[in-house]
């Protein structure tokens, strides 16, 4: 029981300083990122700690989140966005429908965290001032998917998913979006 308390006050503190993150602040301070990176495998030691099987009672799709450096340096800054946004939403809902499943109260705190911190991914995207492309016919493509019913999977891709395009996409944004900013 303590275990739970502690873990949803770890919860209540991690999602006050998510909100203290600027869109401009997540790209043009390093920090910001490698906090993401860290929270994102965090939730996956947290789900360990809950020391219950991370089986669902029902298979969730999940985006395949990798990349060809070369391929993804190429499209614009807009295409790679709406690609982040689009895993990030098919993530959002994959951890939904694990939360709707009956879980342990650690589980569900967990995946309440877990929840808030991709819907704050999605929002700080979402306000990020890109550069302005010239007109291009380049539209984003929606991620392939695989079928799982493994948590630590769910979790693992999100992991996954920051450590590669989202990291990529926010060093290739950060010397035009942040001039004029202090690093």
């Amino acid at each position: 029981m303590e275990l739970s308390r502690l873990l949803l006050l770890a919860a209540i503190l991690f999602q006050a300083r998510e909100m203290q993150t600027s869109p401009i602040n997540f790209v043009c301070k390093p920090r910001a990122m490698e906090e993401q990176i860290e929270r994102t495998k965090g939730f996956q030691d947290a789900l360990s700690q809950c020391g219950i099987p991370s089986l669902l009672p029902q298979k969730v799709t999940l985006p395949n989140v990798g990349f060809q450096m070369m391929q993804w340096e190429q499209k614009s800054s807009e295409v790679q966005r709406n690609e982040i946004i689009s895993a990030l939403t098919m993530l959002l809902e994959a951890v939904q429908a694990a939360r709707s499943a009956p879980q342990s109260h650690c589980v569900h705190a967990l995946l309440e965290r877990v929840v808030q911190n991709i819907k704050n991914m999605v929002l700080i995207l979402h306000s990020l001032p890109l550069p302005a492309a010239g007109a291009s016919e380049e539209t984003a493509q929606l991620p392939k998917s695989s079928l799982t019913s493994s948590l630590h999977c769910v979790l693992a891709r999100y992991t996954s998913l920051t450590r590669g395009k989202l990291q990529s996409f926010t060093k290739e944004t950060a010397p035009e979006i942040c001039k004029g900013q202090r690093r």
